[in-house]
């Protein structure tokens, strides 16, 4: 939502001939911030792909509103082999669960996430240390991330080495840089955490677009990263900052989908979100916050079916901090270094005129808290009129962090009027299918991934019971909370 703590090319022609510079901007760059955070990971595998076999357990498929009751689930080589009413023959070796009582259900699907951030102030600030955030994404239970604006480069070895189990980790899908206009978000507050000259090399570096012919090549070069989405920006952060317009949006929207993409459009203001669907944008990263939905308009949205990855708790969490109230959580304290949780003990509004000319943040910051009444206001709107509200976090950002903010948003999405069954299905199933026609995860029937929780009791009557999984399963591998 706020900015990229990593930033990459410009994919123009002129930077092209110029890679050496642009590698050393960037080793520049990562040198310039603050230590990295180098906390050791919050999990470990507890048994490596032996046979496991729940008996007895009901299950939550990710879609029915009733629980499936009594059923022996029997996981082989990282998928679900079998789900039957009598005990399967099994390998001796397999790894018997009494499920008496209990829910499987899919693993948790966050739909939104940076994983290069590290959840510091900005007039404070961490690089983020991107194995940790995978380890407490995956100690609060959620075994698929969507990244929407990393280095794609290092998303791709992260990838590969979760799926290789050289650590334990969510499986990971992800975007490169998004693409955004000159001198748009996320560019002015990525200048803030600057000094000169970097500061003044901010549009090179980002992946930025000037007019349509611009957009198959953009999209080309995205390809060849092996993107699985195009995520881009259309909104006013700061503002009076400038925004993408009409013609760019759909020029970018329709060379992705010829080129195979699904495309994701970061929205803040009822006409972002009308010109993105306008333009055949399949996702709308974050809720509508930026002014106040006509009921015209929420009918608009919800007719075009399109998803909204609403991002509650990150709203909250600024709003919360601009004003010197943000209180950590248990799992904060638990999973978020102490480095980075220890300013907001100490922070205030004042703070934001106290480090240096951070203007651009406290313009937003000022505009998140004087719009905070839209949030909820067109959050009912849109559920009324039947819009699919899709689960994310926007972490790991200030007040967001990685895992742990997965349960604060679920528990707004509860307060502002959604059904433990509704944010289930949203956080499993429902996300599963944002941009992927046949996923292999966020379900529990035979031949699909072995991503799943086992919850002592039953998590549609009490949702509250997520937190405290009684057995993480990664691709078939039992997951061990330190």
């Amino acid at each position: 939502m706020f900015f990229q703590f990593n930033v990459s090319v410009n994919f123009n022609e002129m930077m092209r001939k110029h890679k050496k510079i642009i590698g050393l901007l960037l080793s520049i760059i990562v040198l310039s911030c603050t230590p990295r955070v180098s906390k050791e990971g919050m999990v470990s595998f507890e048994k490596d792909y032996v046979d496991v076999l729940i008996r007895n357990v009901n299950i939550f498929n990710g879609t029915d509103s009733m629980l499936i009751k009594n059923k022996h689930v029997y996981l082989k080589k990282g998928l679900i082999q079998s789900i039957s009413d009598s005990v399967p023959i099994t390998s001796k070796e397999v790894y018997s669960i009494d499920g008496t009582d209990k829910t499987l259900m899919p693993g948790l699907i966050d739909a939104h996430v940076h994983l290069s951030g590290s959840g510091s102030l900005p007039w404070d600030n961490y690089k983020g240390n991107e194995a940790y955030n995978l380890s407490a994404y995956l100690y609060s239970g959620i075994t698929t991330i969507y990244d929407l604006g990393g280095i794609s480069t290092s998303l791709e070895s992260f990838k590969k080495k979760i799926a290789q189990g050289k650590f334990p980790g969510p499986d990971i899908f992800h975007t490169h840089i998004p693409i955004t206009v000159k001198n748009s978000h996320p560019i002015p507050l990525t200048k803030e955490l600057l000094y000169w000259p970097l500061n003044k090399m901010v549009n090179i570096i980002y992946t930025t677009i000037n007019k349509p012919e611009e957009a198959k090549n953009l999209v080309i070069k995205y390809k060849k990263l092996n993107v699985d989405y195009i995520k881009i920006i259309v909104d006013e952060i700061p503002p009076g900052s400038p925004q993408m317009p009409f013609d760019l949006i759909k020029e970018l929207v329709k060379e992705s989908h010829l080129a195979g993409f699904k495309v994701f459009v970061h929205v803040g203001s009822p006409q972002n979100a009308i010109d993105a669907i306008n333009a055949g944008a399949d996702v709308l990263a974050h809720g509508i916050w930026r002014g106040k939905l006509t009921h015209e308009q929420a009918q608009f949205i919800a007719d075009s079916k399109v998803p909204m990855i609403y991002t509650l708790a990150a709203f909250n969490n600024v709003n919360d901090i601009r004003k010197g109230t943000f209180v950590p959580s248990h799992f904060d304290s638990i999973l978020v270094p102490m480095e980075i949780l220890k300013p907001l003990f100490f922070q205030s509004t004042n703070t934001f005129y106290s480090h240096k000319n951070i203007n651009a943040f406290s313009a937003f910051f000022d505009d998140v808290a004087s719009k905070h009444s839209f949030l909820k206001y067109n959050f009912d709107l849109l559920t009324q009129k039947g819009v699919k509200i899709s689960i994310g976090t926007d972490s790991s950002l200030p007040g967001t962090y990685a895992g742990s903010n997965y349960y604060r948003e679920m528990e707004l999405l509860q307060e502002y009027g959604l059904s433990p069954y509704q944010i289930l299905k949203g956080a499993t199933f429902g996300n599963s299918k944002l941009f992927l026609d046949k996923p292999d995860f966020g379900f529990v029937d035979v031949n699909y991934k072995a991503d799943l929780l086992l919850i002592n009791g039953n998590p549609l009557e009490r949702l509250d019971l997520v937190k405290n999984p009684e057995l993480i399963i990664s691709r078939g591998r039992l997951v061990k909370r330190k």
